[in-house]
């Protein structure tokens, strides 16, 4: 719609009635302060994300909006991006959101006690794996690209001697 009064874009509506005639106004803000209308401030420029999680945490309940909050320290995967996506960044994972991931398996797989196959692997390893992982990233992120050299080596390394 055009302001009535100026052409620019109307963002104001008004509709009143009058001896039973309707009649409307469409004005730009500028006219309708002009006209001496009030204004609401405009909506803060948040993301999506952002209100989502906001009404979650108002109206769902304390546990989701705790587990909102997350965020796994080794890969950044947060609890959020878990439900919209459906899958886990990493192992840890399981850990970081244990609470709200518990219910889920139980309703999908009928229990929460693993019965399956067993990796060769000593988990031990693929803890260790993760860590340097960790550490490589946070070395990358300071810039400490001689630690991050000796890191990417020691990783290539595990991964032949597998």
């Amino acid at each position: 719609m055009i302001c009535q009064r100026c052409s620019n874009e109307a963002s104001v509506h008004l509709t009143e009635t009058v001896h039973g005639r309707r009649r409307e106004q469409h004005l730009c803000a500028a006219c309708a302060r002009e006209g001496g209308l009030t204004l609401p401030p405009s909506p803060p420029n948040i993301g999506l994300d952002q209100v989502v999680e906001g009404l979650i945490l108002a109206h769902v309940g304390e546990l989701v909006g705790e587990l909102a909050a997350l965020r796994c320290p080794d890969c950044g995967l947060g609890f959020m991006h878990f439900r919209a996506e459906g899958r886990l960044g990493c192992p840890h994972d399981y850990q970081v959101f244990r609470k709200g991931l518990l219910p889920l398996i139980a309703q999908v797989q009928g229990t929460t006690r693993h019965v399956g196959k067993v990796p060769r692997q000593h988990p031990q390893s693929n803890l260790n794996r993760l860590q340097i992982r960790s550490r490589l990233r946070t070395a990358i992120t300071d810039e400490d690209y001689e630690l991050a050299a000796r890191l990417r080596d020691e990783l290539r390394q595990k991964d032949r001697d597998v």
